[in-house]
Protein backbone atom coordinates (compact mmCIF):
# COMPACT_ATOMS: atom_id res chain seq x y z
CA UNK A 1 0.00 0.00 0.00
CA UNK A 2 2.70 2.30 0.21
CA UNK A 3 2.83 2.11 -3.13
CA UNK A 4 0.25 4.45 -3.11
CA UNK A 5 2.47 7.53 -1.73
CA UNK A 6 2.87 10.03 -4.74
CA UNK A 7 5.05 9.34 -6.98
CA UNK A 8 7.47 12.33 -9.00
CA UNK A 9 5.11 12.86 -11.47
CA UNK A 10 2.59 14.06 -8.94
CA UNK A 11 5.20 16.04 -7.26
CA UNK A 12 3.60 19.05 -8.30
CA UNK A 13 1.06 18.30 -5.59
CA UNK A 14 0.48 20.95 -3.18
CA UNK A 15 0.16 20.75 0.92
CA UNK A 16 -2.06 22.57 2.78
CA UNK A 17 -4.55 24.95 0.72
CA UNK A 18 -4.78 24.83 -2.96
CA UNK A 19 -6.28 26.15 -6.06
CA UNK A 20 -6.32 23.20 -8.81
CA UNK A 21 -7.60 22.14 -12.37
CA UNK A 22 -6.75 20.06 -15.15
CA UNK A 23 -7.25 22.14 -18.78
CA UNK A 24 -9.03 19.74 -21.29
CA UNK A 25 -10.29 20.81 -24.49
CA UNK A 26 -12.88 20.07 -26.79
CA UNK A 27 -11.70 18.52 -30.11
CA UNK A 28 -14.44 18.16 -31.91
CA UNK A 29 -18.17 18.30 -31.12
CA UNK A 30 -18.97 15.39 -29.50
CA UNK A 31 -15.45 13.79 -29.26
CA UNK A 32 -12.53 13.28 -26.92
CA UNK A 33 -10.87 15.90 -24.97
CA UNK A 34 -6.88 16.78 -25.00
CA UNK A 35 -5.11 17.92 -22.47
CA UNK A 36 -3.95 20.95 -22.92
CA UNK A 37 -0.13 22.02 -21.76
CA UNK A 38 1.90 25.53 -21.10
CA UNK A 39 -1.48 27.42 -20.45
CA UNK A 40 -1.45 29.79 -17.34
CA UNK A 41 -3.34 30.15 -14.14
CA UNK A 42 -3.04 33.66 -11.66
CA UNK A 43 -4.30 33.61 -8.24
CA UNK A 44 -5.24 36.74 -6.53
CA UNK A 45 -6.91 37.75 -3.28
CA UNK A 46 -10.30 38.42 -3.72
CA UNK A 47 -13.71 39.94 -2.08
CA UNK A 48 -16.79 37.69 -3.44
CA UNK A 49 -20.40 38.11 -2.16
CA UNK A 50 -23.27 36.12 -3.11
CA UNK A 51 -20.72 33.94 -5.18
CA UNK A 52 -19.30 37.10 -7.40
CA UNK A 53 -15.94 38.73 -7.10
CA UNK A 54 -16.74 42.20 -5.47
CA UNK A 55 -12.79 43.24 -6.05
CA UNK A 56 -9.58 41.45 -6.92
CA UNK A 57 -6.24 42.55 -4.73
CA UNK A 58 -3.03 40.93 -4.75
CA UNK A 59 -1.65 38.51 -6.91
CA UNK A 60 -1.26 35.40 -5.26
CA UNK A 61 0.82 32.96 -7.44
CA UNK A 62 0.83 31.23 -10.36
CA UNK A 63 1.34 28.00 -12.89
CA UNK A 64 1.01 26.38 -16.09
CA UNK A 65 -0.33 23.22 -16.83
CA UNK A 66 2.09 19.88 -17.46
CA UNK A 67 1.58 17.30 -20.44
CA UNK A 68 -1.50 16.57 -18.70
CA UNK A 69 -3.37 19.31 -18.28
CA UNK A 70 -3.01 19.66 -14.71
CA UNK A 71 -2.32 22.82 -13.01
CA UNK A 72 -1.54 23.92 -9.29
CA UNK A 73 -0.96 26.60 -7.36
CA UNK A 74 -0.63 26.88 -3.89
CA UNK A 75 -2.56 29.52 -1.51
CA UNK A 76 -1.02 31.26 1.60
CA UNK A 77 -4.37 29.91 3.63
CA UNK A 78 -8.04 29.57 3.34
CA UNK A 79 -10.12 32.36 2.19
CA UNK A 80 -11.36 33.32 -0.81
CA UNK A 81 -9.76 34.13 -3.93
CA UNK A 82 -10.26 34.97 -7.78
CA UNK A 83 -8.64 32.51 -10.10
CA UNK A 84 -7.99 33.28 -13.71
CA UNK A 85 -7.10 31.72 -17.07
CA UNK A 86 -4.33 33.77 -19.01
CA UNK A 87 -6.07 33.45 -22.31
CA UNK A 88 -2.66 35.06 -23.81
CA UNK A 89 -0.68 31.01 -22.92
CA UNK A 90 -3.73 29.80 -24.91
CA UNK A 91 -2.52 27.17 -27.97
CA UNK A 92 -3.51 28.49 -31.38
CA UNK A 93 -6.41 27.47 -32.10
CA UNK A 94 -7.70 26.56 -28.38
CA UNK A 95 -9.93 29.22 -27.06
CA UNK A 96 -12.48 29.67 -23.96
CA UNK A 97 -15.61 28.54 -24.82
CA UNK A 98 -17.14 31.52 -22.52
CA UNK A 99 -15.49 35.12 -21.91
CA UNK A 100 -17.43 35.57 -19.03
CA UNK A 101 -15.45 32.85 -16.96
CA UNK A 102 -12.04 33.68 -17.84
CA UNK A 103 -12.40 34.39 -13.44
CA UNK A 104 -14.21 32.31 -11.68
CA UNK A 105 -14.28 33.26 -7.92
CA UNK A 106 -13.14 30.62 -5.04
CA UNK A 107 -13.07 30.11 -1.16
CA UNK A 108 -10.74 27.96 -0.01
CA UNK A 109 -11.22 25.69 2.73
CA UNK A 110 -8.66 24.65 5.42
CA UNK A 111 -6.39 21.88 4.41
CA UNK A 112 -8.29 20.96 1.23
CA UNK A 113 -7.74 21.87 -2.43
CA UNK A 114 -10.07 23.56 -4.61
CA UNK A 115 -10.44 22.89 -7.75
CA UNK A 116 -12.10 25.14 -11.08
CA UNK A 117 -12.81 23.87 -14.14
CA UNK A 118 -12.48 25.69 -17.25
CA UNK A 119 -14.46 25.00 -20.52
CA UNK A 120 -11.91 25.07 -23.04
CA UNK A 121 -12.40 23.92 -27.06
CA UNK A 122 -10.66 23.84 -30.41
CA UNK A 123 -12.37 25.18 -33.95
CA UNK A 124 -15.86 23.94 -34.41
CA UNK A 125 -16.37 22.63 -31.44
CA UNK A 126 -15.92 25.77 -29.46
CA UNK A 127 -19.45 27.29 -31.17
CA UNK A 128 -20.99 23.79 -30.33
CA UNK A 129 -20.11 24.09 -26.78
CA UNK A 130 -21.36 27.84 -26.84
CA UNK A 131 -24.55 26.71 -28.05
CA UNK A 132 -25.09 24.07 -25.31
CA UNK A 133 -24.38 26.32 -22.54
CA UNK A 134 -27.44 28.43 -23.13
CA UNK A 135 -29.55 25.05 -23.36
CA UNK A 136 -33.53 25.38 -21.57
CA UNK A 137 -34.15 24.20 -18.26
CA UNK A 138 -36.24 21.83 -19.64
CA UNK A 139 -33.02 20.55 -21.25
CA UNK A 140 -30.84 21.07 -18.23
CA UNK A 141 -32.99 18.95 -16.36
CA UNK A 142 -33.03 15.55 -18.05
CA UNK A 143 -29.41 15.79 -17.91
CA UNK A 144 -29.30 16.29 -14.50
CA UNK A 145 -31.74 13.58 -13.96
CA UNK A 146 -29.55 11.66 -15.88
CA UNK A 147 -26.93 12.20 -13.61
CA UNK A 148 -29.32 11.89 -10.58
CA UNK A 149 -29.96 8.68 -11.48
CA UNK A 150 -26.01 7.93 -11.60
CA UNK A 151 -25.33 9.28 -8.56
CA UNK A 152 -28.22 7.55 -6.98
CA UNK A 153 -27.12 3.83 -7.88
CA UNK A 154 -23.68 4.67 -6.48
CA UNK A 155 -25.29 6.35 -3.21
CA UNK A 156 -27.60 2.84 -3.19
CA UNK A 157 -24.33 0.45 -3.43
CA UNK A 158 -23.13 1.76 -0.43
CA UNK A 159 -26.66 2.45 1.21
CA UNK A 160 -27.40 -1.40 1.06
CA UNK A 161 -24.01 -2.40 2.31
CA UNK A 162 -24.60 -0.25 5.40
CA UNK A 163 -28.09 -1.12 5.84
CA UNK A 164 -27.33 -5.09 5.30
CA UNK A 165 -24.67 -4.36 8.53
CA UNK A 166 -27.49 -2.55 10.70
CA UNK A 167 -30.16 -4.88 9.81
CA UNK A 168 -28.17 -7.87 11.06
CA UNK A 169 -26.16 -6.05 13.74
CA UNK A 170 -27.82 -3.15 14.76
CA UNK A 171 -24.05 -1.28 14.13
CA UNK A 172 -24.51 2.11 12.75
CA UNK A 173 -21.43 2.26 11.54
CA UNK A 174 -19.39 5.35 11.14
CA UNK A 175 -16.58 3.59 9.29
CA UNK A 176 -18.05 3.18 5.88
CA UNK A 177 -16.87 6.38 5.04
CA UNK A 178 -13.25 4.95 5.28
CA UNK A 179 -14.39 1.72 3.66
CA UNK A 180 -15.23 3.74 0.47
CA UNK A 181 -11.86 5.37 0.65
CA UNK A 182 -10.13 2.29 1.10
CA UNK A 183 -12.12 0.62 -1.87
CA UNK A 184 -11.25 3.12 -4.21
CA UNK A 185 -7.80 3.23 -3.11
CA UNK A 186 -7.76 -0.37 -3.82
CA UNK A 187 -8.67 0.09 -7.79
CA UNK A 188 -6.24 2.78 -7.84
CA UNK A 189 -3.23 1.07 -6.79
CA UNK A 190 -4.21 -1.81 -9.04
CA UNK A 191 -4.55 0.59 -12.05
CA UNK A 192 -2.44 3.67 -11.94
CA UNK A 193 0.13 2.03 -9.88
CA UNK A 194 0.89 -1.92 -11.12
CA UNK A 195 -0.25 -0.81 -14.30
CA UNK A 196 -3.61 -3.35 -14.46
CA UNK A 197 -6.32 -2.79 -16.53
CA UNK A 198 -9.17 -1.12 -14.95
CA UNK A 199 -11.80 -3.60 -15.27
CA UNK A 200 -9.68 -6.54 -13.85
CA UNK A 201 -8.33 -4.10 -10.80
CA UNK A 202 -12.03 -3.10 -10.40
CA UNK A 203 -13.20 -6.81 -10.26
CA UNK A 204 -10.50 -7.46 -7.69
CA UNK A 205 -10.85 -4.58 -5.80
CA UNK A 206 -14.09 -5.63 -5.18
CA UNK A 207 -12.91 -8.76 -3.44
CA UNK A 208 -10.43 -6.91 -1.63
CA UNK A 209 -13.01 -4.76 -0.16
CA UNK A 210 -15.11 -7.43 0.47
CA UNK A 211 -12.46 -9.64 2.26
CA UNK A 212 -11.47 -6.10 4.01
CA UNK A 213 -14.89 -5.70 5.71
CA UNK A 214 -14.92 -9.52 6.59
CA UNK A 215 -11.95 -9.37 8.42
CA UNK A 216 -12.68 -5.91 10.13
CA UNK A 217 -15.71 -8.13 11.50
CA UNK A 218 -13.58 -11.08 12.48
CA UNK A 219 -10.78 -8.88 13.79
CA UNK A 220 -12.44 -6.07 15.86
CA UNK A 221 -16.56 -6.44 15.66
CA UNK A 222 -16.61 -10.08 16.59
CA UNK A 223 -14.75 -9.99 19.94
CA UNK A 224 -16.37 -6.53 21.06
CA UNK A 225 -19.70 -8.80 20.55
CA UNK A 226 -18.45 -11.79 22.35
CA UNK A 227 -17.40 -9.09 25.33
CA UNK A 228 -21.05 -7.96 25.19
CA UNK A 229 -19.68 -4.09 24.20
CA UNK A 230 -22.96 -2.22 23.90
CA UNK A 231 -24.32 -0.97 20.15
CA UNK A 232 -23.23 2.62 21.57
CA UNK A 233 -20.00 1.89 22.57
CA UNK A 234 -18.80 0.29 19.04
CA UNK A 235 -20.50 3.53 17.80
CA UNK A 236 -18.29 5.48 18.85
CA UNK A 237 -15.55 3.04 18.42
CA UNK A 238 -16.63 3.10 14.63
CA UNK A 239 -15.94 7.07 15.22
CA UNK A 240 -12.59 6.70 16.29
CA UNK A 241 -11.54 4.18 13.64
CA UNK A 242 -13.13 6.31 10.49
CA UNK A 243 -11.23 9.19 12.09
CA UNK A 244 -7.39 7.04 12.12
CA UNK A 245 -7.90 5.02 8.74
CA UNK A 246 -8.83 8.88 7.14
CA UNK A 247 -5.69 10.59 8.47
CA UNK A 248 -3.83 7.08 7.22
CA UNK A 249 -5.17 7.22 3.83
CA UNK A 250 -4.35 10.96 3.59
CA UNK A 251 -0.52 9.83 4.24
CA UNK A 252 -0.62 7.46 1.48
CA UNK A 253 -2.21 8.94 -1.23
CA UNK A 254 -2.33 13.11 -0.28
CA UNK A 255 -4.20 15.70 -0.66
CA UNK A 256 -4.34 15.72 -4.79
CA UNK A 257 -7.41 14.32 -6.83
CA UNK A 258 -6.45 12.08 -9.13
CA UNK A 259 -8.40 9.96 -11.84
CA UNK A 260 -7.82 6.13 -12.41
CA UNK A 261 -5.18 5.66 -15.37
CA UNK A 262 -7.94 4.34 -17.42
CA UNK A 263 -11.18 5.27 -18.55
CA UNK A 264 -11.96 8.08 -16.04
CA UNK A 265 -11.82 10.98 -18.92
CA UNK A 266 -14.18 9.75 -21.28
CA UNK A 267 -15.62 12.42 -23.61
CA UNK A 268 -16.88 10.06 -26.85
CA UNK A 269 -20.28 10.28 -26.89
CA UNK A 270 -21.91 6.18 -27.15
CA UNK A 271 -25.47 7.14 -28.04
CA UNK A 272 -27.65 10.29 -27.32
CA UNK A 273 -31.29 9.81 -25.37
CA UNK A 274 -32.78 13.54 -26.60
CA UNK A 275 -30.58 15.60 -25.02
CA UNK A 276 -28.73 13.45 -23.04
CA UNK A 277 -25.07 12.07 -24.02
CA UNK A 278 -24.40 8.84 -22.62
CA UNK A 279 -20.82 8.35 -22.10
CA UNK A 280 -19.31 4.61 -22.13
CA UNK A 281 -18.50 4.18 -18.44
CA UNK A 282 -22.03 5.97 -17.65
CA UNK A 283 -23.43 2.71 -19.19
CA UNK A 284 -21.30 0.49 -17.33
CA UNK A 285 -21.98 2.61 -14.07
CA UNK A 286 -26.01 1.81 -14.93
CA UNK A 287 -25.87 -2.15 -16.03
CA UNK A 288 -22.94 -2.97 -13.35
CA UNK A 289 -24.62 -1.25 -10.31
CA UNK A 290 -28.30 -1.83 -11.26
CA UNK A 291 -27.22 -6.06 -11.65
CA UNK A 292 -25.38 -5.73 -8.21
CA UNK A 293 -28.51 -4.34 -6.67
CA UNK A 294 -31.06 -6.96 -8.00
CA UNK A 295 -28.71 -9.59 -7.90
CA UNK A 296 -28.04 -8.50 -4.12
CA UNK A 297 -31.95 -8.39 -4.02
CA UNK A 298 -32.54 -11.85 -5.54
CA UNK A 299 -30.08 -13.18 -3.83
CA UNK A 300 -31.56 -12.31 -0.08
CA UNK A 301 -34.95 -14.15 -1.62
CA UNK A 302 -33.68 -16.65 -2.93
CA UNK A 303 -30.66 -18.16 -1.81
CA UNK A 304 -30.07 -20.21 1.20
CA UNK A 305 -27.16 -17.36 3.00
CA UNK A 306 -29.34 -15.30 1.73
CA UNK A 307 -32.51 -16.66 3.98
CA UNK A 308 -30.08 -16.92 6.79
CA UNK A 309 -29.13 -13.03 6.57
CA UNK A 310 -33.13 -11.89 6.90
CA UNK A 311 -33.32 -14.77 9.64
CA UNK A 312 -30.76 -13.12 11.68
CA UNK A 313 -31.97 -10.03 10.57
CA UNK A 314 -35.30 -10.80 12.63
CA UNK A 315 -33.63 -12.53 15.50
CA UNK A 316 -30.57 -13.51 16.73
CA UNK A 317 -31.64 -16.52 18.92
CA UNK A 318 -34.45 -17.57 16.97
CA UNK A 319 -32.28 -17.81 14.24
CA UNK A 320 -29.59 -19.60 16.41
CA UNK A 321 -31.82 -21.98 17.52
CA UNK A 322 -32.77 -23.43 14.39
CA UNK A 323 -29.27 -24.36 13.66
CA UNK A 324 -28.28 -21.24 11.64
CA UNK A 325 -24.19 -20.48 12.53
CA UNK A 326 -25.08 -16.61 13.62
CA UNK A 327 -21.25 -15.64 13.11
CA UNK A 328 -20.65 -17.15 9.85
CA UNK A 329 -24.06 -15.09 8.68
CA UNK A 330 -22.67 -12.18 10.05
CA UNK A 331 -19.48 -12.33 8.74
CA UNK A 332 -20.81 -12.93 5.17
CA UNK A 333 -23.10 -9.75 5.91
CA UNK A 334 -20.30 -7.69 6.08
CA UNK A 335 -18.53 -9.34 2.98
CA UNK A 336 -21.06 -8.67 1.16
CA UNK A 337 -21.95 -5.20 2.24
CA UNK A 338 -17.99 -4.42 1.77
CA UNK A 339 -18.37 -5.20 -1.88
CA UNK A 340 -21.30 -3.29 -2.25
CA UNK A 341 -19.39 -0.33 -0.88
CA UNK A 342 -16.42 -1.06 -2.65
CA UNK A 343 -18.00 -1.23 -6.27
CA UNK A 344 -20.28 2.37 -5.31
CA UNK A 345 -16.61 3.67 -4.59
CA UNK A 346 -15.15 2.69 -7.81
CA UNK A 347 -17.93 4.04 -9.51
CA UNK A 348 -18.07 7.09 -8.05
CA UNK A 349 -14.16 7.66 -8.50
CA UNK A 350 -14.38 6.39 -12.23
CA UNK A 351 -17.37 9.80 -12.25
CA UNK A 352 -15.24 12.11 -10.49
CA UNK A 353 -11.99 11.32 -8.58
CA UNK A 354 -10.40 10.08 -5.99
CA UNK A 355 -9.76 11.69 -2.46
CA UNK A 356 -8.90 10.71 0.63
CA UNK A 357 -12.11 12.48 1.75
CA UNK A 358 -14.43 10.83 -0.52
CA UNK A 359 -16.35 8.68 1.94
CA UNK A 360 -17.31 11.51 4.30
CA UNK A 361 -18.62 13.77 1.10
CA UNK A 362 -20.97 10.20 0.41
CA UNK A 363 -21.49 9.19 3.94
CA UNK A 364 -24.14 12.06 5.24
CA UNK A 365 -25.92 11.16 1.99
CA UNK A 366 -25.42 7.22 2.24
CA UNK A 367 -26.85 7.86 5.81
CA UNK A 368 -30.09 9.85 4.57
CA UNK A 369 -30.48 7.15 1.88
CA UNK A 370 -30.62 4.74 4.63
CA UNK A 371 -33.22 6.33 6.63
CA UNK A 372 -35.53 7.51 3.83
CA UNK A 373 -35.87 3.78 2.77
CA UNK A 374 -35.83 2.44 6.28
CA UNK A 375 -33.06 1.31 8.22
CA UNK A 376 -32.38 -2.53 7.88
CA UNK A 377 -33.85 -2.74 4.34
CA UNK A 378 -32.57 -3.89 0.94
CA UNK A 379 -34.88 -2.14 -1.16
CA UNK A 380 -35.42 0.52 0.62
CA UNK A 381 -32.06 1.25 0.90
CA UNK A 382 -32.08 1.10 -3.33
CA UNK A 383 -35.15 3.42 -3.89
CA UNK A 384 -33.80 5.76 -1.05
CA UNK A 385 -30.39 5.96 -2.79
CA UNK A 386 -31.63 7.09 -6.39
CA UNK A 387 -33.83 9.39 -4.62
CA UNK A 388 -31.66 11.22 -2.75
CA UNK A 389 -29.35 10.85 -6.06
CA UNK A 390 -32.40 12.36 -8.10
CA UNK A 391 -32.76 14.88 -5.75
CA UNK A 392 -28.97 16.17 -5.36
CA UNK A 393 -27.97 17.13 -8.93
CA UNK A 394 -31.98 18.19 -9.53
CA UNK A 395 -31.87 21.01 -6.94
CA UNK A 396 -28.85 22.47 -8.69
CA UNK A 397 -31.74 24.17 -10.74
CA UNK A 398 -32.69 26.25 -8.39
CA UNK A 399 -30.01 26.44 -5.63
CA UNK A 400 -25.78 27.07 -6.16
CA UNK A 401 -24.34 23.60 -6.81
CA UNK A 402 -22.45 23.96 -3.68
CA UNK A 403 -25.98 23.51 -1.49
CA UNK A 404 -27.48 20.72 -3.45
CA UNK A 405 -26.57 18.50 -0.54
CA UNK A 406 -28.08 20.63 1.64
CA UNK A 407 -31.98 19.26 0.31
CA UNK A 408 -30.90 15.58 0.99
CA UNK A 409 -30.20 16.13 4.63
CA UNK A 410 -33.65 18.53 4.72
CA UNK A 411 -35.50 14.77 2.78
CA UNK A 412 -33.88 13.09 5.82
CA UNK A 413 -34.47 15.61 8.50
CA UNK A 414 -38.42 15.41 7.35
CA UNK A 415 -38.68 11.65 7.55
CA UNK A 416 -37.04 11.47 10.29
CA UNK A 417 -39.91 13.62 12.19
CA UNK A 418 -43.04 12.34 9.99
CA UNK A 419 -41.86 8.64 9.38
CA UNK A 420 -39.49 7.70 11.67
CA UNK A 421 -39.15 4.39 10.52
CA UNK A 422 -38.44 5.28 6.86
CA UNK A 423 -40.65 4.84 3.55
CA UNK A 424 -40.24 0.46 3.95
CA UNK A 425 -39.55 0.30 7.57
CA UNK A 426 -41.79 -1.12 9.85
CA UNK A 427 -42.81 0.91 13.21
CA UNK A 428 -42.35 -0.80 16.22
CA UNK A 429 -43.63 -0.73 19.71
CA UNK A 430 -40.69 1.42 22.42
CA UNK A 431 -41.71 -0.16 25.83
Amino acid sequence: MMGLVPSASASAQTEGESVETTLLAQTEAGGDKSPVEGVEIIVYDAVIVDRQIESTGAEVGRASSDATGYVSVALPAPGQYAVELNVDTLPAGVELVRADKQILPVEARIGQPTRVLFNLAEGDAAGAARNKTSDSVLTRGARLLFEGIIFGLIIGLCAIGLSLIYGTTGLVNFALSEQIVFGALVAYFLNSILGLNFIIAALIAFVVGGLGSAALDLGLWRPLRKRGTGLTAMMIISIGLALFLRFFFLFLFGERSRPYEQYAVQTKILFSVGPVDVLPKELIIIVVGLFLLIGTAVGLRRTKLGKAMRAVADSNDLAASTGIDVDRVVTSVWFVGGTLVTAGAVFFGLNSQINWLMGQQLLLLVFAAVTLGGLGTDFGAMVGGLVIGIFTFMATLVVAPELKNVGALLVMILILMFRPQGIFGRAERIG
